[in-house]
């Protein structure tokens, strides 16, 4: 099975590349028979956004459990991974196991971003992990991440995973309204 991890940030890899590499390396050791791969954007084009290649659609699609990280930036998630999810069918996440890992600078912004994406990834009739994982970056600093907080990614991987094995690759209805929609206008 593969599980793909979103780096949605139009910054250079750093804390939030720290935690989703624990994400990954949890799945790899803990789950012999998964994968995992990060997807993540080309070079920025400025401070907020930065773009995707058409492979990132592909790669999440092809996922049985998906990790979106984003940093939280002015109040919600980034302007690169909206690019992202806008480049998304619909079918790329519909039935799917979702987690999202947040990073913030402090402890106060631990809902903004997690909240708008729960939204959008209903949109899609994605099956958002119960539980989310919140970071606040300065425990990120170095490699020398706290045991707590690596249990904590470690819990978080573990949920993605497991509903992702015990979906056997069913879908839930009913369809989210776009699907309804569209299949509306298409018959």
């Amino acid at each position: 099975m593969k599980l793909a991890t979103v780096y949605g940030s139009p910054t250079p890899p750093g804390k939030m590349a720290r935690a989703l590499g624990l994400v990954e390396r949890h799945v790899r050791q803990a789950h012999p028979g998964w994968t995992a791969e990060r997807v993540a954007p080309r070079e920025a084009v400025g401070p907020v956004a930065a773009s995707w290649d058409d492979d990132a659609v592909r790669r999440i699609g092809e996922a049985d459990a998906v990790v979106l990280a984003s940093p939280v930036y002015r109040g919600s998630f980034t302007g690169t991974l909206k690019l992202l999810i806008d480049m998304l069918p619909n079918e790329a996440l519909r039935s799917k196991p979702v987690g999202v890992l947040t990073v913030a600078a402090a402890p106060q912004h631990f809902l903004s971003a997690e909240r708008h994406l729960r939204d959008v990834l209903g949109w899609f009739g994605a099956l958002t992990a119960p539980n989310s994982a919140f970071l606040v970056d300065s425990e990120l600093r170095t490699d020398d991440v706290a045991a707590t907080v690596r249990a904590d990614l470690s819990a978080f991987a573990e949920q993605v995973v497991t509903l992702a094995e015990n979906l056997n690759g069913r879908q839930f209805g009913p369809d989210p309204l776009t699907v309804r929609y569209a299949k509306k206008a298409a018959g």
